[in-house]
């Protein structure tokens, strides 16, 4: 495939590839064979079809160890995708308070943009763990 193609293009490849292969998923290796596109370009139609997917009337891109990426019609599947998303943006914000934003409010107690952003990140915080233990 030659170097320059819309992202959109790949995408729809990729769609295709992911549609043929449902229920299962594909690795990007897979993809990569399936669709005849470098890595880098399985990467950006996926990156596109993630952001397309509703208004293409799809289901989400999902990604896991065991099947890959996926376009399942499957809502378990989703949350269980989901549920990783927000454990690793819970992780991110637990690493910017406890790292970056804690030293700060120690080192500058009466700052107060540090004690706004540890509010709201700790809000954040709250927000996903709830979220996180939701049972199903």
């Amino acid at each position: 495939m030659p170097h320059g193609v819309p992202a959109h293009i790949h995408a729809e490849a990729v769609r295709d590839a992911l549609i043929e292969a449902r229920p299962a998923g594909a690795t990007t290796v897979q993809l990569r064979e399936s669709t005849g596109r470098t890595v880098s370009q399985v990467r950006s139609g996926i990156n596109f079809l993630r952001k397309s997917a509703a208004k293409w009337g799809l289901p989400p891109v999902t990604w896991s160890r065991t099947t890959g990426w996926q376009l399942s019609e499957d809502p378990a599947v989703w949350i269980a995708f989901e549920r990783i998303l927000f454990n690793a943006e819970m992780r991110h914000i637990t690493r910017a308070i406890d790292e970056v934003m804690t030293p700060h409010a120690k080192r500058a107690p009466g700052d107060d943009f540090v004690r706004l952003v540890l509010d709201q990140l700790g809000g954040i915080r709250a927000s996903l763990e709830v979220i996180i233990r939701i049972e199903r």
